[in-house]
């Protein structure tokens, strides 16, 4: 028993359970992507197992805590931050089965008491018995439900034989099976499909249609004839379009083919009557079909019998009666409706958009809540981020109605799960930030370390630094054939207020520029800038139509018969006027998207690059001119506005045309004279919601130098030269003057600079913080890796060349063509100060594990070049960059749990659950666990030693990319704020993988030869 217990309170336990909780994590990701969240929690993530190491990661650390003694006095800021997280885990275990959550949906004018749970329950009725058992079945775990009743004296045993997602009942005649009908009902919204056996119903609330006695509306059969009999009058229509007759409650008649039978505003159509039948329950190939089913297995020992039943998450179960025996049984499976001691009326759902577009801003629910018991009626506003908090409950704004007249509110009852909780993250938090300056604890222990490092002096090497411009391509006979513009109108028009797609005012020159990466997939053409370029096709459209613009994809470029990267617009249509891609683009419009494959998306890629051409020489993207009501959307240029004064809706319709005209020779208006009319009519009319000159100007030259697209290149010549430079003279173990080491420090200085100045300018620009999207979180991850490498490298130079080599790869990678840089507005759930936070802390993480990681190839190509005469140089700059890698490590680690756990709270307080095993948390976590292994392998017999812990930084950092680039590009999730779209994965990922196990064995190598003596 005592060596049970050492075994499963030992370090190396403690590690194998950190690696079987994110495998564990990471599994059930893949499987939520591939099968739904239900089979994700129900394989993994609400299991027992999956409990149990939870249960054993808290114990073991409990243990430590106290073996370890690390609540001394000497020893309680480390021991702070360890017991946080069985705290934590505590915490978990409360609100899993201590808490609940809903939905509440209101209408406008209409108070509710009732909220629908989340989870879902099976219930079986009979009599005045009642069985309710709360159930997850998915398509991986069906075989989970087992139950028992007495029936008439009879045992009768219950279970869950299989479980199928959207199902779709399908009859099918069986010489041994049972009468059947195949029938469907209508309330006006779609018709609901039913195949019911003898004694099946269905409650439609008023009333109850079944093949049983206890139905107000049911079917009987005699001599292989189905007859309808009904408690109420039906009118009964035919579909042929004959006169209705009457059918008179209280008679049986013959079910009619083709005929409806009209009753309380529901219509019924008979399908078929299959007299020997069996329902088949089959998935749908169609999509949703707004039900799942349950197969259930009942048996009295002699006989055994299937009964399907229907149901899902968030909709209340209707019962499914079957008879046994005498006694009628009714299964049900949904959600339950719990009851509030208190109720909630919607006074007013107000919906705000961004200016002219569909986009929305925000949302709010004006609430008045009734106490009858204690007297209370309250005037409340939910909104994103602002929440309604009574007696224990939360309310939370959700969604809302298509028609905008209804609310929809999350429900979240969890005070002790969430205190508790939160009181784990607290002290986790106070715990890190401590340690980081507590006197005994690791990580100061690393600082002395590296301090007390002999300093290593630098040699040198002069390195001449080359620009790297953009080359210009000759213009073919085709652009010659295209006037030049004159560069002062291009800049006019590139200045020019316009109302965005997404709602936003912004300057021509960032819609170009936009317009231009989406055909392209450049920032030029042929020498042109984006300004030129979209003013240019739309003054001359014919030449344009004939210049070869439009990048292709496979699949179309297949289909149009061309080997060439790009096609003009004439090349998509045949010499009739055909759409030589029509078919194509028709049927993968027609799939779902999650069924279109890749040869539809490239379709429709190509399909939406050649309607941006039309729609710019049509003029649709100019939409400079303000409405009068100015909520109301822009006008473009060319269309006929109302509400303004007639002169001014001649000159919105006719602005272009004038435009035109003032291009040839002798015209009497000068074109930018048409330019500055279209900049006072802005003013004139939308001066109030119009943003500032030093904005707009601000934002211009943002455009036009690109700040991080620019730095990137120096980013790079700086890091490798200063790396070569490094390598040479340890190979010729000499040192680096100090010159050298002072003018590459500059200059990657101001790099970094102009890289902080760029972030403030987007930052301003648009309004809300450089975090918000995929590109924006790229270039705020490089600044934060710089920032790690100036922190750590301010005396070590070759923690600054990693730093600046790793910044500028990442700059790289945010200028690849499915990254898109737009300036854009931020979604409601975006708006809040837990992004600010969350966001900032989280990736900035990435920046200090991405060079923990980068100094681990650095090390491992140190032991790759290892030699008997420079084994103990060698081994002086891998001590010296492990111990910056650790620090960085566990200065990532810190941050990257603290942002984690943030976002717990941010969820927490914008749709009441702070932990929803949603893909991208689920890789945050992941890689917190992966890098809490890693910064512990000193603890691990057989892992300690500055190679393993390299070789991990290395392999962990995988972990870093999947839950940054992963699960944005390949998961589905909450978290799809980030833009822009990726075609399977680069060919450079696998060479890059292929390289780093090639090094890793050739480090081991010289390693077993040279190294082990060091550790």
């Amino acid at each position: 028993m005592k060596r049970i217990y050492q075994f499963l309170t030992s370090m190396p336990f403690m590690g194998f359970l950190l690696l079987v909780f994110a495998i564990s994590m990471a599994v059930a990701t893949f499987t939520e992507a591939s099968y739904g969240t239900e089979a994700a929690k129900s394989i993994i993530y609400n299991t027992h197992w999956f409990e149990l190491v939870l249960v054993l990661l808290g114990f073991n650390l409990m243990v430590n805590f106290l073996s370890y003694k690390m609540y001394s006095a000497r020893k309680i800021v480390i021991g702070l931050f360890h017991i946080s997280f069985t705290i934590i885990i505590i915490g978990a275990g409360i609100t899993r089965y201590a808490s609940f959550e809903g939905v509440m949906h209101i209408r406008e004018g209409m108070s509710s008491n009732t909220i629908l749970s989340t989870d879902t329950y099976l219930t079986i009725e009979m009599a005045e018995q009642k069985l309710k058992t709360k159930v997850l079945f998915s398509e991986l775990r069906s075989g989970t439900y087992s139950e028992s009743i007495v029936v008439e004296g009879n045992l009768v045993k219950i279970k869950s034989v299989g479980f199928v997602k959207n199902a779709v009942k399908t009859p099918v005649e069986n010489a041994a099976g049972e009468p059947l009908v195949d029938f469907v009902v209508s309330a006006g919204q779609g018709m609901q499909p039913f195949a019911f056996r003898k004694g099946e119903t269905v409650n439609l609330g008023p009333v109850v249609v079944g093949y049983s006695p206890a139905a107000n509306i049911r079917f009987e059969d005699e001599d292989d004839q189905l007859y309808i009999v009904s408690d109420r009058d039906l009118e009964i229509r035919s579909m042929s379009g004959a006169e209705p007759v009457s059918m008179v409650a209280g008679s049986r008649q013959p079910v009619l083919p083709m005929h409806l039978y009209a009753f309380d505003d529901y219509l019924l159509l008979v399908k078929q009557f299959y007299p020997h039948a069996s329902v088949r329950v089959t998935p749908s190939t169609q999509g949703d079909t707004g039900e799942d089913a349950v197969l259930l297995e009942l048996t009295d020992g002699e006989r055994v019998a299937t009964v399907n039943v229907f149901g899902r998450s968030g909709q209340v179960g209707q019962p499914t009666t079957y008879m046994l025996g005498n006694t009628a049984v009714a299964f049900s499976y949904g959600s339950e409706l719990i009851k509030l001691p208190f109720s909630l009326l919607l006074k007013d759902f107000q919906l705000d958009r961004y200016i002219g577009s569909d986009s929305p801003s925000s949302f709010a629910s004006e609430i008045e809540l009734s106490d009858e018991e204690r007297g209370v009626e309250e005037d409340h506003r939910i909104f994103m981020n602002n929440t309604l908090k009574y007696r224990g409950y939360r309310f939370y704004q959700s969604s809302y109605d298509q028609d905008e007249l209804g609310t929809v509110l999350s429900v979240n009852k969890d005070f002790w799960g969430t205190f508790v909780t939160y009181l784990g993250y607290l002290l986790m938090t106070v715990g890190m930030i401590l340690a980081l300056f507590a006197r005994n604890s690791y990580f100061r222990h690393l600082v002395r370390h590296l301090k007390e490092l002999n300093k290593a002096a630098v040699a040198g090497l002069i390195l001449f630094l080359l620009t790297l411009p953009n080359p210009v391509q000759a213009n073919d006979a085709v652009l010659n054939a295209i006037p030049n513009l004159d560069q002062d109108l291009v800049s006019d028009f590139s200045e020019l207020w316009v109302h965005g797609r997404d709602g936003r005012i912004e300057p021509m020159s960032t819609l170009n520029n936009e317009i231009l990466r989406k055909l392209t997939r450049k920032a030029s053409f042929e020498g042109k800038t984006a300004d030129e370029l979209v003013l240019s096709m739309n003054l001359f459209p014919e030449l344009w139509r004939t210049v070869p613009l439009i990048k292709l994809e496979k699949a179309a470029a297949a289909k149009l018969g061309m080997t060439e990267k790009r096609a003009s617009v004439l090349d998509f249509f045949d010499e009739q006027g055909q759409y030589r891609i029509l078919e194509e683009v028709q049927a993968a419009y027609n799939k779902m998207p999650a069924m279109r494959d890749q040869r539809d998306k490239d379709y429709l890629t190509v399909d939406e690059r050649l309607n941006i051409c039309f729609m710019i020489f049509n003029g649709e993207f100019f939409t400079f001119f303000p409405p009068v009501n100015q909520k109301d959307a822009w006008y473009a240029a060319g269309s006929s506005p109302t509400g303004y004064p007639k002169g001014d809706s001649l000159f919105v319709a006719s602005s272009f045309k004038l435009l035109r005209e003032s291009l040839n020779p002798g015209g009497e208006i000068q074109p930018r004279q048409i330019m500055a009319t279209i900049a006072n009519f802005q003013q004139k009319f939308g001066a109030d919601i119009l943003p500032s000159d030093s904005k707009k100007e601000l934002e211009l030259f943002y455009n036009q130098y690109q700040p991080f697209k620019r730095v990137f290149p120096w980013y790079l010549l700086l890091g490798i030269g200063l790396l070569v430079v490094l390598f040479v003279n340890i190979i010729r173990q000499k040192t680096v003057s100090k010159p050298v080491r002072y003018i590459f420090g500059g200059l990657i200085f101001l790099a970094f600079g102009v890289h902080t100045v760029g972030l403030i300018v987007r930052w301003y620009i648009s309004g809300h913080a450089p975090w918000s999207n995929g590109y924006e979180s790229m270039i705020y991850v490089a600044w934060a890796a710089m920032l790690a490498g100036i922190i750590f490298g301010r005396k070590y130079p070759m923690v600054l060349a990693t730093a600046a080599f790793l910044t500028g790869i990442t700059l790289f990678v945010a200028h690849l063509n499915w990254m898109n840089p737009e300036i854009t507005q931020l979604v409601p759930v975006l708006k809040s100060y837990w992004l600010l936070i969350h966001v900032a802390v989280i990736t900035a993480s990435y920046g200090f594990i991405g060079l923990s990681s980068f100094l681990g190839v650095l090390v491992l190509t140190l032991y790759a070049l290892m030699h008997e005469r420079n084994q103990q140089r060698v081994a002086y700059f891998t001590d010296q960059l492990t111990t910056i890698s650790e620090l960085s490590a566990t200065l990532g680690l810190y941050m990257l749990t603290i942002g984690t756990f943030l976002g717990g709270v941010w969820a927490n307080e914008s749709w009441g659950r702070y932990w929803g095993w949603d893909p991208k948390e689920t890789w945050a976590l992941i890689t917190v666990v992966i890098f809490a292994f890693i910064v512990h392998l000193r603890f691990i017999p057989g892992l300690r030693g500055r190679f393993h812990f390299n070789v991990a930084t290395v392999v962990g950092f995988c972990s870093v990319l999947m839950t940054y680039f992963g699960v944005n590009y390949f998961l589905s999730g909450m978290h799809s704020y980030g833009k822009g779209s990726v075609e399977g994965v680069h060919w450079s990922v696998y060479a890059a993988l292929i390289a780093v196990i090639v090094l890793i064995f050739a480090a081991y190598e010289k390693y077993r030869r040279y190294g082990q003596a060091e550790q």
